[in-house]
């Protein structure tokens, strides 16, 4: 080991570098933070109908959380590059907090609406922000080993967040749901303000990114090829979440079952994989991760005729694909891009993310009213892996495929 942390001189293994105080501290309070975007996505909507909406207020508002979040990064990234990544942490984890109530709080569905635009500068500032301050605590052989694990928080959030929000609703009502969930991003928002990284930009940022920088980001050929493999999955994570539950229904009592494995073999597949990208290089990992996206993705075409167990093994397929392939392909954008770029790529690959989810779930659900939900599951598996061509077509072999961070 020839690495240090924290510019100090001392030889560095896995250990010291996840024990960090810092990357502690991130990790927890990102917990608490994913649980509040998870829980908006799945229990804001009640409150919503609470308060006198249909399925359309529900979705508009959706819709409107999400795609702000979207035009919001633009924003962010680059300021976490510029004014470092605790002030944009702590923004986001605020804005988080104050939202809660703003969305309690709001007389009518309109201004509940503009609770939500405000939400998405939350979600927007704090996510990209997170990942690039994990990058930056982890020396580049420990990389996707530190965002292997710190994808794990992702999973522990869906099983904890949703569920102990639901109780909090059916026990106590709303106005303690929404008190609770302010009460833990201000911990969050506490936490973040103890770090002692990221409190300035990171030596060589430059003073201003213009929109010239961003661009010329896209000329990175390992960037487009991450940013197409997240895409891809992405389209897959979206269809799941979304429609499983329902197709899954007539062969299981609680069709749910599927969000336990694929939570639990996701988390895991995260760590592990990201340790094993460290030593193999990402690009060694593209055709399994992306590869057992699709292979779940295919399974459910013949779930009808297979035996329940096949429901089991998609979900073992889907979790560790979204899991595990989040985590090799957000390391290797991290190694691909400049140093004083990186949370300005990272919140672009957030956007790759929803933007996948946005489309997956909207094909999907037009065309399978057509075509039946099962040929659509083979149709998309078999997409999802023939991209697997065009990322591979799209990677810089010239480098290798060990990684070779760019932390300059």
């Amino acid at each position: 080991m020839i690495t240090c942390i924290m510019g100090t001189d001392e030889p560095v293994t896995f250990r010291d570098v996840i024990l960090q105080p810092d990357m502690i501290r991130i990790f927890l309070a990102s917990l608490f933070i994913l649980g509040q975007v998870l829980v908006s996505f799945s229990l804001v909507p009640l409150y919503i109908v609470e308060r006198g909406g249909d399925t359309f207020a529900v979705g508009m508002q959706t819709t409107v959380f999400a795609a702000a979040s979207v035009v919001l990064r633009f924003v962010f990234g680059p300021m976490a590059d510029m004014r470092g990544r605790r002030f944009v942490l702590a923004l986001g984890a605020f804005v988080f907090a104050t939202a809660n109530l703003a969305i309690y709080y709001a007389p009518s569905l309109l201004w509940m609406t503009v609770a939500r635009v405000y939400q998405a500068v939350g979600m927007a500032s704090y996510l990209a922000s997170a990942s690039s301050l994990v990058a930056d605590l982890a020396p580049v052989q420990f990389r996707g080993s530190a965002i292997g694990a710190y994808r794990m928080m992702m999973p522990l959030a869906s099983l904890i967040g949703p569920f102990l929000g639901n109780s909090v609703i059916n026990r106590y009502g709303f106005r303690t749901f929404f008190f609770a969930m302010a009460g833990a991003a201000f911990f969050s928002f506490f936490v973040v303000l103890s770090l002692r990284s990221g409190r300035r930009p990171i030596a060589g940022s430059v003073v201003r990114i213009s929109r010239r920088d961003v661009f010329s980001m896209f000329r990175i050929p390992d960037l487009r090829a991450a940013y197409l493999g997240i895409l891809l999955i992405a389209i897959g994570g979206g269809i799941v979440n979304t429609f499983i539950t329902a197709y899954g229904a007539p062969f299981f009592d609680n069709p749910a079952v599927y969000f336990i494995v694929y939570a639990f073999v996701g988390a895991g597949g995260a760590f592990v994989l990201g340790r094993i990208s460290d030593r193999t290089g990402r690009l060694a990992l593209v055709v399994p991760v992306i590869g057992a996206m699709a292979l779940g993705l295919i399974t459910l075409r013949f779930l009808a005729e297979a035996p329940q167990v096949v429901y089991l093994l998609s979900a073992a397929g889907t979790g560790l694909g979204f899991n595990s392939g989040l985590s090799v392909l957000i390391s290797w954008v991290v190694d691909s891009i400049p140093l004083h770029l990186r949370a300005t790529a990272q919140s672009l690959q957030e956007s790759w993310i929803d933007g996948g989810f946005a489309v997956g779930i909207f094909l999907f659900g037009t065309f399978s009213v057509t075509f039946g939900e099962p040929r659509l599951f083979l149709w998309t598996g078999i997409f999802v892996a023939t991209g697997i061509v065009g990322v591979l077509a799209m990677a810089d072999r010239s480098r290798g495929t060990t990684h070779t961070g760019v932390d300059t």
